[in-house]
């Protein structure tokens, strides 16, 4: 990292002799592109999680794969490409064409045209054993990148056409500290002019010009989600991404954040500082997505610093089902897909339990190891595993891991623990099947039992969302009579609103230190119960049954 470090900072002064280019503010290899990037604010260097990282930084090539088209207009277009080629490694190509003119110069206007063409490798390092091993390994990737600049021609007002060409390197690490965050870094630009015939572009009349090197830090994190997230919140997610750019002109902050429905629609928004000639230009970018299947389309709005404009860009996503990065076991010679690494387990999705903890059981493949919920099992020598795991009361969600040699694929499961309650109904009806002495009698009463269940199952149900409350070990009677007050209750706590501070007496029967009044006020607001004309609302008063069984439908479905 030091020798990293030192080549950096010598590039950083190389970089600093006369340059027709950046005293514009033109960066011949700038490669700032893709719309959902630039949603972000261009904060992707720590996030690196799909196909534009080619272009920001090849340390997160080993996770990604697909192919990007994104344009400005038609002579603004950047193509992208990340191909899987095993090992947790990835081969990266990009093809980019920029345009920009009348940028207001001394004397006139000038204008850029420049095709840069860049070939890129990121890997974990997986493909030697030792370091396959090493978990540490497993969460780091490395890049190269090799830029090629084909093509540049500066324009300028009452000066004669310049054309140039020219090469340079950059560098990239990611670490994914975990499956919600990581963090990255790019040496873009690193190679000191004329190193190896690189570092420069060389002008046809005039001679060379050094690159400007720059060192960017970044780091992201998807802090809301449905999948090992700080945060759980099912069909929705909040990523958040920051970045740091230095350079000679000075320092840059970039900031973003994305906000996904149901893995389909995104919202992003990104604060983005950009260098100009003397100045720092900061703006606010927007950009939509939408993901289908292997397809995914983005807008941005972004601005250019040096014509001072909103642009709109675009963005094209291909994602191939049959670039499969998969590591193939070879344990006693007969290999399988890491896909059927998992030939047994106990668990179904959607399963219901009454218990607190939930034992699972299965069997894997020679030489993969097991993690649920992030804990690793114990399998024993005939590749059989099993770990209790803890339910907590409502919805639990339950992921298994299988991996091997860096690689690893996830399974979900969702479990249902439901409250458990007893009913003081089902001891009476066991008494009186045991002083039944007709047939008759007793299919009466079994068929009196099975109401008694479904009603018990929907108190359940209620319990389990915690809308309904059971002292532990408490009897809960079914023909009890439902208070005015209890519905309130009931309804306000599903209704998942916060409770009020009450100021006044709401009425003649409810004062404001009534503790139900700030579940009555809200059950009154949203107009699911009404006061009586009197001025009174009767919180002691029975429920009719009609009343009840209305209001407790939509008890149920305000709950899910």
């Amino acid at each position: 990292m030091k020798r990293l470090l030192f080549i950096f900072l010598f590039a950083l002064a190389a970089s600093a002799a006369r340059a027709q280019l950046t005293e514009i503010g033109f960066n011949p290899l700038k490669l700032e592109g893709g719309a959902r990037p630039l949603g972000l604010g261009a904060a992707f260097v720590g996030a690196a999680d799909d196909v534009n990282t080619v272009l920001y930084n090849p340390g997160g090539q080993a996770w990604v794969k697909g192919v990007a088209l994104a344009l400005k207009d038609l002579e603004n277009i950047t193509g992208v490409m990340a191909f899987p080629t095993g090992n947790n490694s990835s081969l990266g190509l990009a093809v980019v064409n920029a345009n920009i003119s009348s940028v207001p110069i001394a004397g006139g206007v000038a204008a850029s045209s420049s095709n840069i063409v860049l070939l890129s490798y990121g890997t974990k390092l997986n493909f030697l054993p030792y370091l396959a091993e090493r978990e540490i390994f497993q969460k780091l990737g490395f890049g190269l990148s090799v830029k090629a600049l084909l093509g540049e021609t500066l324009r300028r007002t009452g000066q004669p056409d310049r054309s140039a060409v020219g090469w340079d390197m950059d560098l990239g690490v990611l670490y994914k500290g975990s499956d919600w965050w990581s963090a990255g870094a790019a040496l873009q630009n690193i190679l000191p002019a004329g190193v190896l015939g690189g570092g420069q572009i060389s002008w046809d009349v005039g001679g060379t010009e050094g690159i400007p090197a720059e060192l960017k830090l970044g780091g992201s994190a998807r802090v809301i989600g449905d999948l090992k997230s700080p945060v759980f919140l099912e069909g929705r997610e909040l990523l958040v991404a920051g970045e740091l750019d230095l350079s000679r002109s000075g320092a840059l902050l970039r900031l973003g954040g994305e906000w996904g429905i149901a893995k389909t629609y995104y919202l992003r928004a990104g604060v983005m500082q950009q260098a100009k000639p003397g100045s720092t230009v900061t703006s606010l970018n927007l950009g939509l997505g939408y993901r289908a299947g292997e397809w995914g389309i983005d807008l941005v709005r972004s601005r250019e610093p040096l014509r001072d404009e909103d642009l709109t860009y675009f963005s094209a996503l291909y994602f191939p089902p049959e670039w499969i990065v998969q590591e193939k076991l070879e344990v006693d010679r007969p290999a399988v897909i890491l896909e059927t690494a998992l030939e047994k387990i106990s668990l179904a999705d959607n399963i219901e339990s009454y218990d607190d903890r939930l034992e699972i059981f299965g069997a894997v493949k020679s030489g993969v190891e097991v993690y649920v919920n992030d804990a690793r099992a114990v399998t024993a020598d005939d590749n059989s595993f099993k770990v209790t795991v803890p339910l907590q009361l409502g919805k639990n969600l339950i992921i298994v891991e299988a991996r091997y040699q860096g690689e690893k694929k996830d399974w979900t499961y969702k479990v249902l623990r439901k409250a458990k309650v007893e009913v003081a109904e089902e001891k009476a009806i066991k008494q009186e099947l045991a002083r039944a002495k007709s047939s008759e009698e007793v299919e009466a009463i079994k068929k009196k039992a099975e109401k008694v269940v479904e009603q018990k199952k929907k108190v359940e149900e209620l319990v389990t969302l915690g809308v309904v409350e059971v002292a532990p070990g408490a009897e809960f009677r079914l023909d009890a009579s439902l208070t005015r007050g209890d519905l309130a209750t009931w309804l306000a706590k599903a209704s998942g609103f916060r409770l009020p501070k009450i100021e006044a007496d709401l009425y003649t029967d409810v004062r404001r230190d009534n503790p139900l009044a700030p579940f009555i006020k809200i059950v009154v607001d949203a107009g699911l119960l009404a006061p009586f004309p009197d001025g009174t609302f009767r919180p002691e008063a029975p429920v009719t049954r009609e009343e009840g069984d209305k209001l407790f439908n939509l008890l149920r479905k305000a709950a899910k």
